[in-house]
């Protein structure tokens, strides 16, 4: 669970991490788990652009470790204490990268989203070979928009500005890590790596904030409508039901499943 501590820092940067999150043993389930997922990705996908990105759920049952953390207190229960007590699990992905960068970008452009993502890597990684930057205070306003008015050499929507600014050279906390260390952050967060090898390996989980209000209620269906945010890590669910018919009978899950159902997010 978060610390007082840990929760405002959050709340002022944007960003976490999380030291010793997961054990060497779970780390070892990890690899075995992302194998069997990498090797499907592998016959069905293709990596494209800058980041050679391959992505995948989880939510199946020849991966169980991994779909298992989406329900984990440590995992759910630091999500309850950012998002509130009926927050919602919606996806547990791998990601295997080849580029040598992730472009800066938030995982979110809309205003009421509330969500946040956990990030962990399966090798060590440092400044300059691959590990998550990112600019801390920039979920909220001004910096969120004013990052905009940057000129970035890379953008997420695969144009190149040869005046604009390079990865490294925009001003940004990179949260090294070692196996086991696990980065939480705020999906309106800006965030990139440079430097990184090929297969690098990304495990995350999501959450979003049960919506309070009709401009949050609208918020979550805009993220289903738009290919490029969060939907599009849905349609693997329809694809792998296992998750989905629940048969362990998990209250939580459950009450996840109807919240997905409802927003149209399966």
């Amino acid at each position: 669970m978060l610390t007082d501590s840990q929760i405002t820092q959050f709340e002022v940067f944007g960003f976490l991490l999380l030291k010793g999150m997961l054990t060497s043993r779970e780390i070892e389930r990890a690899w075995t788990d992302f194998d069997i997922g990498l090797e499907a990705a592998q016959e069905g996908m293709d990596r494209s652009g800058i980041r050679g990105q391959l992505n995948w759920s989880n939510l199946r049952p020849e991966t169980p470790f991994l779909a298992s953390l989406l329900e984990d207190q440590r995992f759910f229960g630091a999500a309850q204490q950012v998002l509130g007590e009926d927050s919602v699990g919606c996806y547990a992905n791998s990601n295997s990268f080849d580029g040598d960068r992730t472009e800066w970008h938030p995982d979110t452009v809309h205003p009421d989203w509330r969500g946040i993502k956990f990030a962990f890597y399966l090798q060590p990684l440092k400044r300059n070979s691959g590990a998550l930057r990112f600019i801390p205070g920039s979920h909220k306003e001004p910096l969120l928009s004013d990052i905009k008015k940057i000129s970035l050499k890379e953008s997420n929507d695969g144009t190149v500005d040869t005046a604009g600014l390079n990865v490294d050279e925009v001003p940004a906390f990179a949260a090294e890590s070692e196996p086991g260390d696990v980065v939480l952050f705020d999906n309106h967060t800006w965030h990139g790596s440079y430097g990184g090898g090929k297969n690098r390996r990304m495990c995350s989980l999501g959450y979003f904030a049960s919506p309070k209000t009709r401009w949050q209620d609208a918020a979550v269906k805009s993220m289903v409508e738009s290919e490029t945010q969060l939907a599009s890590k849905f349609p693997h669910l329809a694809r792998h039901p296992h998750w989905l018919s629940n048969h362990g009978g998990h209250p939580v899950r459950a009450r996840w499943i109807a919240s997905l159902r409802k927003f149209g997010f399966v």
